[in-house]
């Protein structure tokens, strides 16, 4: 029968096991006790049964709480069809695939999971997170409110980098084995989702990290993966480098001085990509760094092992 497995040792979901803690344990109970398939979250680690005897119905056993900006990364039967809400997700040919949770998102996520004639679904509470509030002043007038001239790179900028996000979402898992480190050291001077009020006009939220260091410290790749975009003098983003994860997730990196690979190449945890800088909008030295689901922003600090 499939269990609910709380690795963390409490019910306290405030501080939840990054990504990369949770799957060495994982991989302890499967060697130990025998298990099939298994789920694991920012939150908490779970067990996903699928026996092999057809007449056994499907199980799937989920997380019954996650936060708003989790990345959810679960494992299935890889013959399996899995739906989160009415959205197909893709499932890698090892059985993995992702769910990203939305900054805003303000109803349950629902996950239905099919193999043949079987079915079986099952709601993760969605509970809210609380946001800051950052004021930043001393930008450039027209990275904040554009002419129309500007407005419209802005507008390119943003459809190039969609584009290449959308692109790659049935790609091998490669983050799994080794799942995410910082790629900088420094001060945390801007988190996720924090409501920024730019010049004094309210903006959009803030969707990822930003990490204060000297111009020219190097960056590495948080994860393996491929390179997908490089891209110089974008407007509000400067020089900007994404990098493929796997089955949709990627790392943006931007307002960078030096991209130190090219589109293609192939790069390991820990591999130097990058060197902090202070292109496109931005009023200091210091790298972003997004994490994205498909099109969906997730917390980087939710992802990689507690400082």
């Amino acid at each position: 029968m499939a269990a609910y497995v709380h690795l963390t040792g409490s019910t306290d979901l405030e501080k939840p096991m990054p990504f990369n803690v949770i799957k060495p344990v994982l991989l302890a109970l499967e060697n130990r006790m025998g298990w099939r398939y298994l789920i694991f979250t920012p939150v908490a680690a779970v067990v996903l049964h699928i026996a092999s005897a057809s007449a056994w119905a499907l199980e799937l056993t989920l997380p019954e709480r996650a936060f708003q900006g989790d990345m959810i990364v679960g494992k299935v039967d890889p013959a399996s069809d899995i739906w989160s809400g009415s959205k197909a997700l893709s499932v890698s040919r090892d059985g993995y695939f992702v769910i990203g949770v939305p900054r805003d998102q303000k109803s349950d996520v629902v996950v239905l999971a099919k193999k043949g004639d079987e079915r079986i679904k099952r709601t993760i509470r969605i509970m809210a997170q609380k946001w800051l509030i950052e004021r930043i002043n001393g930008l450039p007038e027209k990275t904040v409110s554009p002419d129309p001239e500007t407005l419209r790179r802005i507008k390119e900028d943003n459809l190039r980098v969609a584009t290449v996000r959308t692109s790659f979402l049935s790609s091998p898992a490669l983050f799994v084995d080794k799942g995410f480190v910082m790629p900088l050291k420094g001060r945390i001077s801007g988190v996720f989702g924090s409501q920024r009020v730019l010049n004094g006009e309210p903006r959009s939220p803030h969707p990822g990290l930003d990490i204060a260091a000297p111009g020219g410290t190097p960056i590495v790749s948080p994860g393996d993966g491929i390179v997908r975009l490089t891209a110089n003098e974008m407007v509000l983003m400067g020089n900007t480098l994404i990098v493929d994860h796997g089955l949709g997730v990627s790392s943006i990196f931007i307002h960078l001085n030096r991209i130190l690979v090219k589109e293609g190449d192939i790069v390991s945890q820990g591999d130097v990509i990058a060197q902090v800088g202070q292109t496109g909008r931005s009023t200091g030295p210091h790298l972003h760094w997004g994490v994205y689901v498909g099109t969906i922003a997730v917390d980087p600090q939710r992802i990689v092992p507690r400082r």
